[in-house]
């Protein structure tokens, strides 16, 4: 993995656990470009002093190259996001990949309904940006849980084309009012918490939306509140582990010498699938469809858990 060395230019409190960094070059060259929807990942600490990377969106408008800016949410108090809110400061020097993008806008789409849950504002911030600075017709929704909660207001009272909500307030966002019929040349792009995602994808179908025409970006495996450790058998190998809390399936088996396909890591590609010969899964990607998910014959390794004690895989 190739990494580039950047410096923390500024740092910022967005929202309630929701900081703002910039990371500049620390030489006269520019950061690598990037286009709308990318993320870099950066390598931070764990509580236990273990080096971990973390992938965050980049926010700011692609058409700068000087500094990257990222919102990071902190989560608990033990993995990177916690690192980056309590040890990291101006001037601090942080690891980073060079962006890549695997939730890119649309070519030859004219028009963008950009809709966010929280901390997915992120990517849909710098695709708003994008669009809104070359004219290119785009609304972003973005729905919070309390005005405390959002990040960026600033730089979306700048934006002309959005719309925000307030679920503490307002209650459930009215996806179908939101999403709207489909047409051609127009396209969708969600990101937000595993439940959101899930029900706006659900309802896109039920307006007609075509799968093409539907882009979506979920968080990744951090911990959820609840999530408790269950033990993984792999058959073919003859190998046993445990997965505990903030850790995945598939981060245990490389641990293990075991080297499953995989590729994004966010369980959107379906290049991890394992097959799941016993036990229960707890889905938690957006790559099955709820009638393949049912059936619990496969399991995204990358973010999916267990519902189970234990589970019993092909791998």
């Amino acid at each position: 993995m190739t990494a580039l060395e950047v410096r923390i230019a500024a740092v910022r409190s967005e929202a309630q656990d929701i900081k703002a960094f910039t990371l500049e070059s620390i030489t006269a060259e520019p950061l690598p470009p990037f286009a709308p929807g990318a993320r870099i990942e950066i390598c931070g600490r764990t509580a236990a002093g273990e080096e971990a990377w973390r992938a965050y969106s980049i926010t700011s408008d692609p058409g700068e190259t000087r500094a990257y800016e990222i919102g990071v949410l902190r989560v608990g108090n033990g993995g990177v996001s916690a690192w980056l809110h309590d040890t990291m400061r101006v001037g601090d020097t942080l690891k980073i990949t060079p962006p890549r993008n695997d939730f890119a806008l649309a070519e030859g789409a004219d028009e963008h309904v950009l809709l966010a849950g929280g901390i997915g504002l992120t990517p849909l911030l710098g695709m708003a940006r994008w669009l809104d600075g070359r004219r290119t017709p785009y609304r972003l929704v973005v729905s919070a849980k309390a005005p405390a909660r959002l990040a960026f207001r600033d730089a979306l009272s700048r934006l002309g084309a959005v719309r925000l909500h307030f679920t503490g307030m307002a209650g459930r966002l009215d996806l179908a009012a939101e999403i709207r019929a489909p047409r051609a040349g127009r396209h969708l792009y969600i990101c937000g918490p595993n439940a959101m995602v899930q029900d706006a994808r659900r309802v896109a179908r039920k307006l007609g939306w075509p799968e093409s025409a539907v882009h979506v970006e979920l968080f990744g495996a951090a911990a959820a509140a609840g999530d408790v450790e269950f033990e993984v058998e792999l058959s073919r190998s003859a190998i046993k582990f445990a997965v505990p809390p903030g850790r995945t399936i598939l981060e245990m088996m490389l641990e293990q010498g075991v080297f499953p396909s995989y590729d994004c890591k966010r369980g959107e590609c379906g290049a991890c699938l394992t097959r799941v010969l016993a036990g229960e899964p707890a889905h938690r990607d957006v790559y099955q469809t709820d009638e393949e998910k049912a059936a619990n014959q496969f399991i995204t390794v990358c973010v999916s858990r267990a519902s189970t004690r234990s589970l019993v895989l092909e791998g």
